[in-house]
């Protein structure tokens, strides 16, 4: 990935005299709504193998592993061509998991060399109870739709021909994707962010991409994500998101979507398991409630949060509940002239005075030994 550049001071107080006195922007926040006097902080993953091919783990040991570091929210997103869907739907809810063994154990898997479910697992898979793992599960599957996509709280696991029926499909169920791993398709087939800001703007249940799958397989992610957004603006906001991906331990604990809810109630979905606080997480990632922990160390939790956001129209300022923590808060946008994502402002607090005039959206980047936060991009509209 390009280094984020630092614009040159003297071009940088070029830009800021010619936005000084620019009143008619403001900024748009999707923390707005945020009660951040209550939130409380929720670690999810949604793009994690449940060992149906070539996992290390069988879904109810990929649970525990969540479990264990610390996560509250997980998807089981089988492949869809690992799943049998002429003998199941996707690998949900997690209280069924040992029937869902019997279902096919005998099958053979045609992706895994003809093995059969019981041939590729550790053993029979055990039921797990999120409410009392005090977690939520969410219902998905990794959508080869062709462009892989990560579906949740709908039960399709077969893409079809086009990302557009797939993106339908999933509209039709109820449910919300987003794209993974994207720059495994900009570089082989040469997808532009163009191709993406067309399919955002036709389809609402489409509300993101990854800009961090494992430790960092695709490092492009986060600059085409910036350009993405700045195809898009305001009119139509996207959020961000880390993958594990995981396959194997290795992969384990790389990402955290930290989902800001005000109450955490354990739950599902599923029609046998009390809902508990499952349509707010669903609500959080319709409406970019959440930003990404990416830890600088596999497992590494968060050392610090945000605090608060404090939003008006000119200006924008970031509280840490650990400052001491923290070395640099940095602010970025895409600057469509270098082609590139830049740092424009370094500090708690950014001002419409100081952003440039190409700038459609900022996001703020927040640093420290243990990892880094990334925001959801603050929009700029017209007033």
């Amino acid at each position: 990935m390009k280094n984020y550049k630092m614009i040159p001071f003297f071009l940088l107080a070029s830009l800021l005299f010619c936005c000084n006195e620019n009143q008619d922007r403001v900024f748009w926040s999707p923390y707005s709504s945020v009660n951040w006097d209550q939130v409380g902080y929720y670690d999810a993953m949604f793009h994690t193998h449940p060992g149906l091919g070539d996992e290390q783990y069988d879904p109810h040991q990929t649970i525990d592993r969540y479990h264990e570091e610390g996560y509250k929210i997980l998807t089981l997103a089988g492949h869809d061509y690992d799943i049998p869907d002429e003998h199941i739907e996707s690998i949900y809810p997690w209280t069924e998991l040992s029937q869902i063994y019997e279902k096919i154990k005998d099958v053979e898997n045609l992706t895994e060399n003809n093995q059969t479910y019981a041939e590729i697992a550790n053993g029979p898979y055990e039921d797990r109870d999120p409410v009392e793992l005090n977690m939520i599960s969410v219902e998905g599957c990794e959508v080869s739709g062709p462009h892989h996509m990560v579906s949740l709280f709908n039960s399709l696991t077969t893409g079809l021909k086009t990302e557009s029926e797939s993106i339908k499909k999933i509209e039709e169920l109820g449910g919300i994707v987003y794209f993974a791993h994207p720059g495994r398709y900009t570089s082989s087939w040469g997808l532009t962010e163009y191709w993406y800001a067309d399919l955002y703007k036709r389809y609402n249940a489409l509300v993101g991409q990854s800009i961090y799958n494992g430790v960092d397989n695709y490092p492009e992610d986060r600059e085409f994500y910036d350009k993405v957004v700045h195809v898009l603006g305001a009119d139509r906001p996207i959020w961000l998101f880390g993958e594990d991906d995981m396959h194997k331990e290795t992969t384990l604990g790389w990402n955290r979507n930290v989902i800001l809810l005000d109450n955490f109630v354990p739950g599902s979905l599923h029609q046998s398991i009390q809902d508990g606080s499952t349509h707010q997480v669903k609500e959080a990632l319709k409406q970019g409630y959440f930003y990404l922990w990416k830890p600088s160390k596999q497992y590494n939790r968060r050392t610090f949060n945000i605090k608060k956001i404090e939003i008006s129209d000119d200006k924008i300022n970031i509280e840490i509940d650990n400052n001491s923590l923290v070395d640099t808060i940095q602010w970025l946008t895409y600057n469509p002239s270098s082609g590139e994502s830049m740092i424009i402002q370094v500090g708690n607090g950014i001002s419409m005075k100081n952003i440039p005039d190409y700038c459609r959206f900022v996001r703020a980047e927040i640093s420290g030994v243990d990892g880094k936060i990334y925001t959801q991009p603050f929009y700029i509209k017209e007033k």
